[in-house]
């Protein structure tokens, strides 16, 4: 139980992190949060991550964080059209037919 709470607050964190760094890229940009893809910047930060786990040097951190925020931007602007409709939670296809009662006149 102890790990699967883990794993669980391990992906909240990681969620969270990635909105974070969305917003911080967003109000850099000028632009709205909500106009950058989350998968996207999902790919584009965890793409990042490797080169920053492989750089020694401690000093090019901000340098790489900046470049990182820009890419985001980036694929804002080269990849996202703009939506015709507002995002909405489609509803879910019925199973069972509904039945319908028809009244006696």
């Amino acid at each position: 139980v102890d790990g699967v709470m883990q794993e669980i607050w391990g992906a909240i964190i990681a969620y969270n992190l990635v909105r974070l760094e969305m917003s911080k890229a967003a109000i850099d940009a000028g632009c709205v949060p909500t106009d950058i893809s989350f998968v996207r910047a999902f790919h584009v930060i965890q793409y990042e991550l490797l080169w920053v786990a492989a750089t020694r040097a401690q000093g090019k951190l901000p340098k790489l964080l900046q470049n990182m925020r820009e890419r985001l931007v980036n694929e804002l602007t080269a990849k996202r059209p703009g939506r015709k409709r507002d995002r909405v939670v489609k509803s879910k296809a019925q199973r069972y037919p509904t039945r319908k009662i028809k009244k006696l006149a």
